[in-house]
């Protein structure tokens, strides 16, 4: 039996994904939430996360505190898996949430030239109400729901990380570039989960004269035409009213087809949309 020791009190994304993470990889294992005893640093078949002051890989112990250098538990045991270079490459938030944990609120905000009132604005209500059902608990077994959300997530990132970095390539090698009027669209038609990595993509490409993007609707049949980078030369209620558009939004930044009409008709429509003058 495997043990997972973190600290006890306010939990944070730190603990809280470091612990996600090692219950979809240890079987079967414990969590408890309180201080570790020596015995729990000594001993390779507990991991002790986020607490102990210690980072000692071969021992499973993976704390930052002691360590300004160090980044956050959770990236420690990441590295530790051989996950961390593929994360930093895949998720996007990836890198600050360790910088936030390590050095605050201010200094992230400062590193990403942002007000730190708009951390705290974006701050979801879902991770405060998740994290604070995991403060509350002493230890997780197999039977508690938050033990299976927790590993169910763990899986999740890693399953990820493997599907986002196959779709990357897939898009590399099958999507278009189209040149419409003086700029480019971003053409992709693959169907199934069609947004995946195409962030990833455009930040490959990094590509300022490509404005929009037409790849099939998550939201029932057709093509979804977006405006990329808030772009405003790309309005899309110019296309109100046309026979094969089923949806423009009110802010003008997205529409759909009612089907998935040829390509060559879809370029057009979406060519219409682009005001240059």
């Amino acid at each position: 039996m495997y043990r997972i020791v973190a600290h006890p009190g306010s939990a944070h994304r730190d603990d809280f994904l470091s612990v996600s993470i090692l219950l979809t990889i240890l079987e079967p294992v414990e969590v408890f939430r309180r201080e570790p005893t020596a015995a729990d640093l000594a001993d390779p078949n507990t991991y002790v996360v986020d607490a102990g002051m210690e980072y000692n890989p071969e021992n499973h112990n993976f704390d930052h505190h002691h360590d300004p250098s160090l980044p956050c538990a959770f990236h420690l045991v990441m590295k530790h898996f051989g996950h961390h270079d593929n994360a930093m490459e895949i998720f996007g938030w990836y890198a600050h949430m360790s910088m936030m944990d390590v050095r605050g609120p201010y200094q992230t905000a400062e590193h990403l030239g942002i007000e730190t009132s708009v951390l705290f604005a974006a701050s979801s209500p879902i991770d405060g109400y998740i994290l604070s059902r995991f403060s509350r608990v002493t230890s997780l077994t197999t039977d508690d729901l938050l033990y299976d959300l927790m590993k169910d997530l763990g899986r999740e990132m890693i399953e990820q990380i493997s599907l986002k970095k196959a779709r990357l390539e897939r898009l590399r090698s099958e999507s278009e570039i189209v040149r419409v009027k003086n700029y480019k669209i971003l053409v992709s038609r693959i169907e199934e989960d069609p947004k995946l990595s195409m962030e990833l993509y455009l930040r490959d490409l990094n590509d300022e004269s490509i404005i929009m993007s037409i790849s099939p609707s998550v939201r029932g049949e057709g093509w979804e035409m977006l405006r990329l980078g808030d772009n405003t030369m790309v309005d899309f209620r110019a296309l109100s009213g046309h026979k094969e558009i089923h949806f423009v939004h009110a802010n003008g930044f997205v529409a759909k087809t009612g089907s998935l009409i040829p390509m060559e008709q879809a370029i057009e429509l979406a060519s219409q949309a682009i005001n240059d003058q």
